[in-house]
C-alpha cells in the first residue's frame, strides 16, 4: 500500500517529492560533516592541551634545576679585612669596577680557577640537558651567560700568550695561581653584574611559564659556523653593553704586568706577591 502511495505521489507531484528527498539529503550530509569536522576539531584541541600540559611541565622542571643550580654557584662571601686590602689597592690601580667597595665580595665558584672550572662545566651540562624544553627567550639569555662566562675563562688563558723569553717559560704551578688571583679578581669586580643576569633569567623564565609558546625554535647557534644573527647579537652585547667587555683592555694590561713582574723581566708596581702568596 505504501509503495503505491509513493508510487502515485510521485506521478501526481515529482518536484516535490524529489525536493524533499534532497532537502533530506543535504540534512543528513550536513549533519555529518559538523559531526566529522566538531569532533576533529575536539580531538585536535585536547591533542595541543594535552602537548602544552607535557611541555609546560617540562619546562617548570628544566627551569627551576638551572635556577637552583645557578643561585647555589652564586652564594656570597666576603674577603676577610686582612686579606683584601691589597686586592682593593691593585684593582684600584687598574681603575677595575668595585661593586662593593672596599668589602670584596664574590660568588663562591670564583675562590679558585679548579672552583670556576668545575662551575662553567656543570653549567654547559645543565644547559645541554634541559634546552630542548626552554624557550627562545630563556635559551638565548643562557646561551649569553655562557658566552660571557666563556670571555672570563679566555681572561685567564691569557696568562700562557703573554710573550716570555724561551729559558723562562711560565711553570704550571706558576699559571695556576696567576689564575686562581685572576678569576677571583673577575669574580669581585663583576659580581653585580653577574647576579643581574641571574635575576633576570628568573624573570624571562616565568614570563616563558605564563606566556607559553609553542612554536618551536627555527634556528641553531650552530648555524654556518656561528655566523649567525643571533651570534653576532650575542658578541655585540658583550662587548658594547657589559661591564666585562669594557674592562677587557684593564684585564689583559694586569695580565702582562703581573707575568712580567712574576718572572722579573722588567720592573712592575704590581704587588706580585699578591697573585703567588697562597
Amino acid at each position: 500500500m505504501l509503495d503505491l502511495d509513493f508510487n502515485q505521489l510521485l506521478q501526481d507531484h515529482p518536484e516535490l517529492v524529489w525536493q524533499s528527498l534532497l532537502s533530506l539529503l543535504s540534512t543528513l550530509i550536513a549533519g555529518i560533516t559538523i559531526a566529522f569536522v566538531t569532533t576533529f576539531y575536539l580531538k585536535k584541541k585536547d591533542e595541543v592541551t594535552r602537548v602544552a600540559g607535557v611541555i609546560l611541565e617540562k619546562r617548570i622542571n628544566s627551569e627551576q634545576v638551572i635556577l637552583d643550580f645557578l643561585e647555589k654557584a652564586s652564594y656570597s662571601l666576603e674577603l676577610p679585612a686582612g686579606e683584601s686590602q691589597d686586592l682593593y689597592r691593585l684593582m684600584t690601580e687598574y681603575e677595575l669596577e668595585l661593586p662593593h667597595g672596599k668589602h670584596l665580595q664574590h660568588a663562591q665558584v670564583f675562590s679558585s680557577n679548579e672552583s670556576f672550572q668545575v662551575f662553567f662545566r656543570e653549567f654547559e651540562q645543565q644547559v645541554s640537558r634541559h634546552k630542548l624544553w626552554l624557550s627562545k627567550e630563556v635559551r638565548f639569555h643562557l646561551e649569553l651567560m655562557q658566552a660571557y662566562f666563556s670571555w672570563m675563562n679566555a681572561n685567564l688563558l691569557m696568562t700562557q700568550r703573554v710573550p716570555l723569553p724561551q729559558d723562562s717559560p711560565l711553570t704550571a704551578e706558576e699559571n695556576n695561581k696567576l689564575s686562581d688571583k685572576l678569576i677571583l679578581i673577575q669574580g669581585i669586580s663583576l659580581d653585580n653584574e653577574i647576579k643581574g643576569f641571574i635575576a633576570h633569567l628568573e624573570v624571562l623564565m616565568v614570563d616563558s611559564i605564563y606566556r607559553l609558546k609553542l612554536n618551536r625554535v627555527k634556528h641553531s647557534m650552530m648555524r654556518n659556523g656561528f655566523l649567525n644573527r643571533e651570534t653576532k647579537k650575542m658578541l655585540k652585547i658583550l662587548a658594547r653593553r657589559t661591564l666585562l667587555g669594557e674592562q677587557r683592555e684593564k684585564m689583559m694590561a694586569l695580565v702582562i704586568a703581573a707575568v712580567y713582574g712574576l718572572k722579573g723581566i722588567e720592573p712592575m708596581d704590581v704587588d706580585i706577591d699578591l697573585f703567588v702568596d697562597s
